[in-house]
């Protein structure tokens, strides 16, 4: 099963250093397989570069040490596959859906509002729960 996560639980991994988010990460990873959309990886570095200096060091460790595939987010996304309220979170759901992911996980409400069979979105706590 392919899981990917958005960049709001990658964030959390690793500025917080959530055992949650661990837990999440480390489940995925022996169980499963962990993809990575390249917008959030973009995504990621910003937020960590502008919030969270002190941890940033850690993404770098972060990606060297976890097994994850990365799924290219076009540049020029297709005819709209599902409506969103957010448009800038469009790449990053359209990217699963082509990407063919089974398993959304996100910390963004926003996502959970669309209607998509596949892949399904869930937050880290109902991965967790169901996984």
């Amino acid at each position: 099963m392919r899981v990917m996560v958005d960049s709001n639980v990658v964030v959390s991994a690793v500025a917080f250093r959530s055992a949650r988010m661990g837990e999440l990460i480390e489940r995925i990873c022996d169980r499963y397989e962990l993809c990575v959309a390249s917008c959030c990886m973009e995504e990621v570095r910003d937020v960590m570069a502008a919030k969270f200096k002190d941890a940033s060091a850690g993404l770098d460790e972060f990606f060297g040490d976890v097994p994850y595939t990365l799924i290219e987010t076009p540049e020029a996304v297709g005819p709209p596959l599902f409506p969103i309220r957010d448009s800038d979170d469009y790449p990053i759901l359209y990217t699963a859906v082509i990407g063919q992911v089974d398993v959304f996980v996100t910390g963004d409400k926003d996502f959970f509002d669309v209607r998509i069979d596949r892949p399904e979105i869930l937050s880290p706590a109902g991965f967790l729960a169901k996984y």
